[in-house]
């Protein structure tokens, strides 16, 4: 029983389009990334996102067109269960880019599906969509108008198998379409030495006879790979036909033009295109990155419109991203939209600039395609997620985070600061910061962007701030550990001087028209006047006092009748009567560290005292403000380190709309966090920075809302994001990068790259080559060294030790010619507990080389003090794919079984175990928890073995009985696995242990099915939010993360079975209630479906649906509880604000 819910949307681009959608005025881009689709306008400057639509499909088609009676464009889109929708985008009350379906409907048939991606093209002129979905088949959409519902498509048979691309041809009487394909599937010609033919056709369509007629012109191609066809001219028979490495064009009854250029390597392959203008110039793009110009010089016939190319150029633009897209929008801007790396927004110059054609104005970051990653506990403070993204020259290491980010501004560079104040000195806004060091004070003046440092003769330099702020009548209050200052004359006069002659002051607070200070264990109250500074009153306490707090609870108020002391030694939090000082309320903090902090906040009407202890955590109250009370005590742990809190006011800029400002709580350590209230719970949200000493409000002219924070680095003026996200962080490698692994002891990332000379980038240095020192990796196998030196490879494979907190390459190892890492850990043997090892899979095979073959050895490396030594190497029989330290031994998956090894200190070697576990195809995926072991393999079964340690050997437990393509999975807990497969299904299991039945016990029962849809690549333990709410009723015990191949971050966590059963009952009610783009039900969208089996989804709770609930209205949600669908015998027996808060929770564990 598992909650699913999206973490990171898909970053992958797999469609592009432009139009214009949402007016008739404005040009947009769209693009689709596999589940979803962004909405841009398109301006002279670049591109504005407006709309992120998300979709129950993935978007296999996108396309703008228009019809001859319409005055904007609409946009189709299929899905990839074939589910077909035209939507449009209106203006609406309630939202401006309001997406509408205009029709849909299901386009499924139960023909053999095309090997080749689904084709579309549409003829605007006929009103006809053509969809090639299934092999000898086309679809035909009739679009007389948009005014039915149903999206209706009629098939027609076709001769030609293997269909690469087909197109409309433009301006005919008759709707009127090309074709490229084979007689033979592109596989054929990899596995052989024949040379590739490929064929070109035309068709007329009869509309009314809902038939096609086949027109005499053909061609045969002999292109290598033959993969893109583009229609040239209007009314013409003529088009431009692009494979791997060669260009021609085709004309009926002429001969065929071919251009003839060196940029066209061998080792090419143009991936993909787009047309700039009239079609005769195109941007195409190869599997390197490299963009090219393509100029088609022509004649143009005015009588009949047709034209003829005289000649073809191409140029070579430059290096972007590997693209499946590029579309050109206006103004020499164009989109590139990229499956390998971040896609780009690019200005194309009209003339070569500073050596270059274009710059690259703007990029998008994309996750995918997720390898690898791993997840690491940062000095046990905040959760990190480090993926391995990307493929060649775009692959990188992704680092990622949840939490609120920081908006530099500006920055001082200032060490060992003890507090920070900002002041408006003649000025409505502040505009002075006063700076407190361990025995000066500095004063800082902000103008603009600029920052200088000022004196002003009535402030005290020579002596730390404890405390400063603006008080009444425009006057400055100071509190040094000297003495109390009163300053008027914008910071010329001193006004008033308090002094202590016995002790020096130790703390002190203050707010318009009071102000305390205690010096040991006397306290000491004033009050604040014009021009005046009178003490009122003042006691001795039994200790010293640690903290003191008058900040009024009403922010509109200008004085406070509470004080709040924390002591030392009784280590306790009093609460005094102002001005007489009477002692209310008395709370000791049952903790052995004394009160760092103490803060009076008010929360939506409730009164809160917080208090942070020296050692991080943080102790807060309800109180009772009348009384002085203290009560429903609740604790956090934060950091390790002293915490100082802050109230500071936030300004949301979230809804573009209106600006609101709201009161929070600012907790200053080294993990650092924003505390707020959402739906009546005290939240915690977790900082982007390492660690912050000390905070203010900084409200700018020139900045406008912001913060100063205060590092250990200097002073950081800027501001925070309203709310907690992700935030990603990216170092570029420039070579593959398949596995990594993070030792903790020596605060190291390793991971396995492999670089080839074809994909080279020539703007980036690859990462193994960055390394400050590069060994070659030897061997002392015979059989391996001689099969290593057989032939030359164009890949280099390496092992790179990079620094946890500079991300610097220290060590590369480049491994032998034609030896491939397939596999990485870290482990601790059980003759050696306290070494670390780093343990690397490697396989040695020429291209075509039958995995089984194939030699392979096992390394084992020691890395200590930036020191890197291998110890020895196993040679085995196969790839070894995955590789685990289990129980003080490594677990070895090679070829079809899993094998143990064990270290010798003694001989220096390791020693493989006797007993080994074969399965009955090549291991796909390995997975331990205690003695268990989950093995997939490329058959489709799911295998749980025990290793039995009393008689040492493994013991099959149960297996899956539907066979199905897995491509990762993972331990729940004890009994339950989670596993995807390539279809983008999720199935959870459990061992059917407690059966009495022999049979029964030998086999996995399905406890859930769930179409993700998304393939997944990596599952990984773990949570990216480390403190939701101290009364958090969800356990994040269980939580797995998974990514996929699109850039897609999901969270799977475990729910308890009263929770699943009401969260379900809400779900059902929510999938009848949204309105789904595309009409599609939520039941459709998430049933399973794989190899021809199909189920109805169960045992998953779809989050990303569930938590809509939180963005409707209050009248909707009370309805959907109380009224709607009782006659399905839907009821949830709870409140909205139950619902609220729960539902709230679980939004905050992503």
């Amino acid at each position: 029983m598992n909650y699913v819910v999206t973490v990171q949307q898909p970053t992958e681009v797999t469609a592009v389009a432009t139009g214009y959608f949402t007016s008739a005025t404005e040009f947009n881009l769209i693009v689709a990334k596999n589940t979803h689709f962004e909405i841009y306008i398109i301006t002279c400057e670049g591109v504005k996102l407006i709309k992120d639509v998300s979709i129950y499909g993935r978007i296999k088609i996108l396309k703008c067109f228009r019809l001859s009676n319409m005055n904007k464009d609409v946009l189709f889109i299929l899905t990839d269960k074939s589910h077909g929708m035209i939507l449009d985008c209106q203006k609406t009350e309630n939202d401006p880019y309001e997406i509408l379906t205009k029709c849909h409907g299901s386009l499924k048939d139960n023909n053999r599906a095309s090997i080749q991606p689904p084709s579309c093209t549409i003829d605007t002129k006929h009103n006809l969509i053509l969809l090639r979905i299934s092999e000898g088949i086309i679809k035909l959409i009739y679009l007389k108008d948009l005014t039915s519902r149903n999206l209706e498509a009629y098939n027609i048979k076709i001769n030609e198998q293997y269909i690469i691309d087909i197109q409309f041809l433009s301006d005919h009487q008759k709707p009127t379409f090309i074709i490229l394909y084979s007689r033979k599937p592109e596989s054929y010609y990899i596995n052989s030495n024949e040379p590739e033919e490929y064929y070109l056709c035309t068709y007329e369509i009869e509309v009314k006879e809902r038939d096609i007629r086949r027109l005499t012109w053909t061609e045969k191609l002999t292109l290598s790979k033959a993969s893109f066809l583009i229609p040239i001219g209007q009314n013409d028979f003529s088009a431009l036909v692009i494979g791997r490495n060669s260009i021609e064009i085709c004309k009926e009854n002429n001969k065929r033009l071919e251009i003839k250029s060196s940029l066209l390597q061998k080792t090419t392959s143009i991936i993909c295109y787009c047309t700039i203008d009239e079609g005769y110039r195109y941007l195409l793009s190869d599997d390197c990155g490299k963009l090219y110009l393509l100029i088609l010089e022509h004649d143009k016939h005015n009588e009949n419109l047709s034209i003829t190319v005289t000649n073809i150029k191409l140029d070579l633009l430059g290096e972007i991203s590997t693209s499946r897209y590029i579309i050109y929008l206006n103004n020499n801007l164009a989109f590139i939209g990229s499956n390998f790396g971040d896609s780009q927004l690019i200005r194309i110059f009209s003339e070569q600039q500073n050596g270059s054609h274009f710059e690259i104005l703007e990029s998008y970051a994309n996750l995918g395609p997720i390898l690898d990653m791993c997840f690491i506990d940062v000095e046990r403070q905040s959760q990190q997620l480090v993926t391995c993204s990307g493929n060649r020259k775009d692959s990188s290491l992704r680092f990622i985070r949840t939490g609120i980010g920081i908006h530099e501004h500006a920055s001082i560079d200032l060490r060992n600061i003890k507090g920070i104040w900002a002041l408006k000195i003649n000025n409505q806004y502040d505009n002075h910061l006063v700076v407190a060091f361990f025995d000066q004070t500095r004063l800082f003046h902000l103008q603009n962007d600029e920052i200088e440092e000022v004196e002003l003769s009535a402030f005290d330099y020579q002596h730390q701030t404890l405390f400063c702020t603006n008080v009444t009548s425009n006057q400055y209050l100071q509190i040094t550990t000297y003495s109390i200052r009163l300053i008027g004359d914008s910071g010329q006069d001193l006004l008033v001087e308090w002094k202590n002659m016995n002790d020096e002051i130790t703390v002190a607070s203050a707010n318009t028209t009071q102000c305390v200070c205690a010096s040991g264990n006397q306290l000491f109250y004033f009050e604040i006047g014009s021009g005046n500074l009178t003490e009122i009153n003042k006691c001795e306490l039994p200790h010293n006092i640690a903290c003191l707090d008058i900040t009024p609870l009403d922010i509109r108020e200008e004085r406070t009748n509470l004080c709040v002391i924390g002591l030392w030694t009784q280590i306790s939090i009093w609460i005094c009567r102002l001005p007489t000082l009477d002692i209310l309320h008395k709370e000791l903090l049952t903790s052995d560290t004394l009160p760092r902090s103490a803060v009076m906040i008010t929360f939506d009407d409730q009164p809160y005292v917080f208090v942070s202890l020296a050692d991080g955590p943080i102790i807060y109250y309800l109180l009772n403000s009348e009384q002085g009370l203290l009560y429903e005590r609740k604790k956090v742990s934060l950091g390790t380190k002293p915490t100082t809190l802050t109230i500071c006011q936030h300004t949301d800029l979230s809804n573009s709309s209106t600006v609101s400002s709201r009161t929070v709580l600012f907790a200053c350590s080294d993990h650092p966090s924003v505390i707020s209230l959402s739906n009546n719970k005290i939240v915690f949200s977790s900082v982007n920075l390492h660690e912050i000493v000390c905070i203010c409000s900084f409200n700018s002219e020139y900045y406008g809302s912001s913060l100063t924070l205060v590092t250990d680095m200097g002073v950081i003026l800027g501001r925070i994001d309203d709310i907690q996200k992700l935030h990603v962080r990216s170092l570029v490698l420039g070579e593959s990068v398949q596995r990594i692994v993070f030792m903790d002891e020596e605060k190291i990332y390793i991971i396995l790259t492999q670089y080839m000379d074809v994909y080279k980038s020539d703007s980036i240095v690859s990462i193994s080559k960055q390394a400050h020192q590069k060994i070659d990796c030897t061997t002392k196998i015979k059989a391996i060294e001689d099969l290593t030196n057989q032939q030359s490879s164009n890949a280099s494979n390496s092992i790179v030790i990079l620094d946890q907190h500079t991300r610097e390459a220290r060590i590369s190892v480049k491994l032998l010619n034609n030896e491939e890492a397939t596999s990485l850990c870290i482990i601790t043997f059980t003759d050696d507990p306290a070494t670390p090892y780093i343990v690397v899979g490697t396989t040695i095979g020429f291209e075509n080389d039958d995995d089984e073959q194939r030699l392979g050895r096992l390394i084992l490396f020691r890395y200590k003090n930036n020191q890197l030594n291998m110890i020895t190497e196993k040679e085995i029989n196969s790839s070894p794919y995955k590789i685990l330290p289990f129980q003080g031994k490594l677990l070895v998956a090679i070829g079809n079984s899993v094998r143990l090894y064990n270290f010798s200190v003694e001989k220096q070697e390791l020693i493989q175990q006797p007993e080994s576990y074969t399965g009955r195809m090549k291991c796909l995926e390995l997975k331990i928890k205690d003695d268990f072991i989950l093995f997939s393999d490329l058959l489709g079964s799911l295998t749980i073995l025990r290793y039995n340690i009393n008689e040492n050997k493994f013991e099959e437990i149960a297996r899956s009985i539907y066979p199905q393509l897995t491509t990762a999975c993972e331990f729940i807990d004890d009994d339950t696995f989670i596993c995807s497969e390539s279809d983008g299904n999720l199935i959870s299991y459990n061992k059917n242990s407690d059966s009495t039945k022999e049979q029964e016990r030998t086999i996995l029962n399905e406890l859930g099915l769930y179409h993700l849809g998304e393939e997944i690549n990596t599952f990984r333990h773990g949570c990216l939010v480390t403190q939701q709410t101290t009364e958090s009723t969800i356990s994040l015990e269980n939580c797995i993360l998974m990514g996929a191949i699109s850039g897609y971050i999901g969270l799977v966590l475990q729910l308890p079975p009263t929770l699943y059963q009401l969260l379900m009952s809400l779900q059902l009610i929510l999938a009848e209630y949204v309105t789904s783009i595309g009409k599609i039900d939520h039941s459709s969208w998430r049933s399973f479906r794989s190899d021809g089996r199909s189920n109805v989804s169960y045992g998953f709770i779809d989050g990303d649906l569930i938590e809509t609930y939180l963005d409707l209205p209050k009248t909707v949600q009370l309805e959907l509880i109380t009224n709607s669908h009782k006659g399905n015998n839907i009821q949830l027996n709870t409140t909205v604000e139950e619902l609220v808060k729960l539902i709230e929770e679980l939004s905050r564990i992503h």
